[in-house]
Formats: structure tokens, C-alpha cells, sequence
């Protein structure tokens, strides 16, 4: 199994890079997933989904078994006026004090593995 995986958009063109956040859990405890834009495209691909254009894009290191990217990762969701507190994701996947394939999250996480370095869990094919 790998700890990344590609991802493409409805026309099949390159959108990014997923990986499973441990921290970041469903309310059925399944790790959440985050998707994010690189500057690598796979090898003999010259074009990545056009609604990227706009969006900053993270370096990433080409290896799905131990990815490195950068810089760091944050992310926001829910206190949206709806039941679901704001909860908040900030971590160094690779780098900084992770080790590639390791995600070290910083101490402004909301949630329970704030301040800790652990594995990426292997991403299942959907």
C-alpha cells in the first residue's frame, strides 16, 4: 500500500496528491483526507487540471511509500454555524522533524495528536 495517492479530476487530468491525516478523524474514527496541490506532475503528463491554476501548490518529493511535502499543511473546517466545533490541522508531512512518511503535528491542532509525530497511515484504493 502506499501513503499517497494521485488524484484526477472528472476529465482525468492531474489534481493533486492525497493522504489520509490520522488526526484530523471522522465521527466513525476513519482518518479524514487531505488533497493537495504539487508542483511534480506524473511522469509524461505535461498538464494538470485546470481550476489549479489558482491555487497555491506544495512541493512534493515524487515517492508514494515516504512523500515529503511542503511547506507545511493547514487546514480548517467546520464552526460554520453548524454543530461541528472549528477544528484546526497544522503539520509537517516529511519534513521539519518528520521523517518522509511521518506527519508531525504542531501544537495549534485542535485535536488529540497535537504536538505528536506519528506513521501516515497506508491509503486504501477507493
Amino acid at each position: 500500500m502506499s501513503k499517497a495517492k494521485i488524484v484526477r479530476d472528472s476529465d482525468g487530468l492531474f489534481y493533486g496528491i492525497k493522504f489520509l491525516c490520522p488526526g484530523c478523524l471522522w465521527p466513525d474514527g476513519r482518518p479524514d483526507v487531505h488533497i493537495l496541490p504539487v508542483n511534480w506532475l506524473p511522469p509524461g503528463e505535461t498538464q494538470e487540471s485546470p481550476p489549479l491554476a489558482a491555487k497555491p501548490h506544495w512541493s512534493f518529493n515524487g515517492d508514494f511509500e515516504r512523500p515529503v511535502f511542503g511547506p507545511s499543511v493547514l487546514s480548517w473546517w467546520g464552526g460554520d454555524g453548524t454543530d461541528m466545533p472549528l477544528h484546526r490541522c497544522h503539520s509537517f508531512v516529511g519534513c521539519n522533524g518528520a521523517a518522509p512518511g511521518q506527519i508531525t503535528f504542531l501544537g495549534d491542532c485542535t485535536h488529540a495528536l497535537a504536538g505528536q509525530t506519528v506513521e501516515l497511515p497506508d491509503v486504501e484504493e477507493p
